[in-house]
């Protein structure tokens, strides 16, 4: 008997695919081939690739979340920082198509998405309270922290890291220096 799928287990689904091939190669008709259905029949769970897309996006950022949170729990200061450092690296090492779906800002016009994107950076501001920023001091801390980390993530995601230094022992010194910069904003 074939599984019943529904719109969530064809978004995971589809979050495993990009996974694994990438998320620019995730196709109505390659997801309906990795479903085992014919590429109609995953539109009746997404309206197309833009709405799947969102959706990935939306998934990405409530699992990256969850991690987040469950990472930084108790923790303040630099140990906070290094959980939210090291965990969006590692989760962006297991899941590279989630994380490039992560990446896409959300639609204004889509509250779900908006939610989902608002709890992920409130995530990320309480791990950063110790440094007691506000306002447009914290929007940017939190844009810094996520840039400084993504690009290491890119750089290392494509080979980017060659020379014989640890890529964790650059990492340490990255975050090292976010812990630095942040506590002068303060």
């Amino acid at each position: 008997m074939p599984e019943r799928l529904n719109r969530d287990e064809v978004v995971r689904r589809a979050g495993d695919l990009a996974d694994r091939i990438g998320l620019g190669e995730v196709t109505v008709t390659r997801l309906g081939r990795e479903l085992g259905i014919a590429p109609q029949g995953v539109y009746r769970h997404v309206a197309d690739v833009s709405d799947l897309r969102g959706a990935l996006g939306r998934l990405a950022a409530g699992e990256v979340s969850l991690e987040l949170s469950r990472a930084c729990s108790g923790l303040s200061d630099r140990d906070a920082l290094v959980a939210v450092c090291a965990t969006l690296r590692a989760w962006a090492a297991r899941h590279p198509g989630r994380y490039e779906a992560l990446q896409v800002a959300p639609d204004p016009g889509d509250p779900e998405a908006s939610t989902a994107a608002g709890e992920l950076v409130s995530v990320i501001a309480s791990a950063l309270r110790a440094y007691a920023l506000t306002g447009d001091d914290l929007v940017d801390a939190i844009r810094l922290v996520r840039s400084t980390v993504h690009g290491f993530v890119d750089l290392e995601g494509h080979g980017g890291f060659r020379l014989a230094r640890d890529p964790d022992a650059t990492f340490e010194r990255l975050v090292d220096s976010l812990h630095l910069v942040l506590g002068e904003w303060s």
